[in-house]
């Protein structure tokens, strides 16, 4: 049996999932599949959506646990992250941001420590973005902001409340270089009115395109002009 200081030892010398960043890239247009920006300023990580070597739940190391270690070379456990999300950071309102290594479960009660455990039924607080369903639960305000789709008070409202505010969706100005991109758009769809016009229809499919950064606030921002039947044709 290995201990926990060899696993880890092992692990950080034959870190191969890192061979994979291309084709995790290349699935999501080269996006971070928790918040879809794009990386300007350092190259993205491969995380482990469950932690390979040790848990921590607000910022506890999780005694008794030596972390999802049999699933380190999982592949379906791999999700493309940009730094901001994965990194602990404190953003400028000095709140501690990304993920790392939390992962908190709704009962601990139900918490794996092995693979003859069932994941299914651990039920995640961190959002999958490899879930639809997780997914849903996310909305864009046409202010910039992400916000939970749910109804406060539920399970599902305080998951994507903590997704938002663990890997800082609103923070870094992100919101305002948003709506400032939107902006600019807003202004061209009330120019053209009830018309069509193929330079703006152009225009608008690269913002809606799936490997567009932030393509999920554009599809709901150009979705309040649904009045046009040319901007419904569109979506």
């Amino acid at each position: 049996m290995t201990t926990q200081k060899q696993r880890s030892s092992y692990l950080k010398k034959h870190g191969s999932w890192g061979r994979l960043k291309k084709w995790l890239s290349n699935a999501s247009g080269y996006k971070c599949w928790y918040c879809e920006a794009k990386s300007t300023r350092a190259s993205f990580d491969v995380d482990h959506f469950r932690p390979k070597l040790g848990v921590t739940v607000n910022g506890v190391l999780l005694e008794g646990h030596a972390g999802y270690y049999w699933l380190a070379y999982e592949w379906s456990n791999f999700r493309l992250a940009c730094q901001r999300c994965n990194r602990p950071e404190n953003s400028e309102t000095d709140n501690l941001h990304g993920k790392a290594n939390e992962f908190p479960i709704q009962d601990e009660a139900h918490r794996c420590k092995s693979s003859a455990g069932l994941l299914a039924s651990e039920l995640p607080k961190l959002l999958d973005p490899c879930l639809q369903a997780d997914c849903a639960l996310l909305a864009d305000g046409i202010d910039g902001e992400v916000k939970p789709a749910a109804s406060i008070g539920t399970w599902e409202f305080e998951r994507a409340k903590y997704t938002i505010e663990r890997l800082g969706f609103n923070e870094w100005n992100t919101p305002e270089s948003k709506r400032s991109a939107w902006q600019t758009l807003a202004l061209l769809i009330a120019a053209v009115g009830m018309n069509t016009n193929q330079d703006v229809i152009d225009e608008l499919k690269k913002y809606l395109s799936n490997d567009h950064e932030y393509s999920s606030f554009y599809r709901s921002a150009i979705g309040t002009h649904r009045d046009k039947a040319w901007v419904e044709a569109l979506l």
